[in-house]
């Protein structure tokens, strides 16, 4: 049985197909957008006295800057040309009231909007590592030695310094003892 995609010729253009789609190779042209603005390439020199689409778009985009401020009528008159020597001046060029390429491409990067810059973050994901969470173990119980011995801390401290206060107190005791006058005996006389 012989269907419509197994006939040689029908082999070959889906081989052609195939290998076109397979290179990148596009099968149908896109026709150019004619809303698109043209660009820097395409548009000539603009001076005073012309009048036209290009004009019209050259008043809307220095409006959009706020440099010109008249009707946007499409004729490059005396409020166009000292704006686009206000633009020119503003800028570094040549102010001479003459659109070339290089005040198109002022045109043109002031329409695209720059993109926003953030201050770089604290924490990035190459910064960052994984840690795995580890659960708390409880210490192991102390030995029989250690437990028998605790009890005896208090004791022994307890005893030391019942001694230490004892043997001050002696010490206390002596002294005294040493500064008191001695008495003579009783004799059992009395005064003299």
């Amino acid at each position: 049985m012989t269907s419509r995609w197994t006939t040689p010729i029908a082999r070959c253009a889906l081989s052609v197909l195939v290998g076109l789609l397979t290179l990148g190779v596009p099968l149908v042209e896109a026709a150019p957008d004619l809303a698109q603005e043209p660009t820097t390439a395409a548009i000539a020199l603009l001076r005073s006295g012309d009048r036209g689409d290009r004009v019209h778009q050259l008043q809307r985009s220095l409006a959009e800057l706020g440099v010109y401020l008249g009707d946007i009528d499409g004729i490059f008159g005396a409020d166009t040309a000292a704006a686009v020597r206000s633009l020119q001046q503003q800028q570094g060029l040549l102010a001479d009231g003459i659109v070339g390429e290089q005040t198109w491409q002022i045109l043109e990067d002031a329409r695209r909007p720059t993109p926003l810059a953030l201050p770089t973050p604290l924490l990035q994901a190459e910064t960052m590592g994984f840690t795995p969470l580890l659960v708390a173990q409880p210490p192991p119980p102390p030995s029989a030695l250690w437990l028998a011995l605790m009890p005896l801390v208090p004791i022994a401290g307890g005893a030391l310094t019942y001694l230490h206060r004892r043997l001050r107190h002696r010490q206390v005791f002596r002294r005294r003892s040493r500064r008191l006058p001695l008495k003579p005996p009783y004799s059992g006389k009395g005064p003299q």
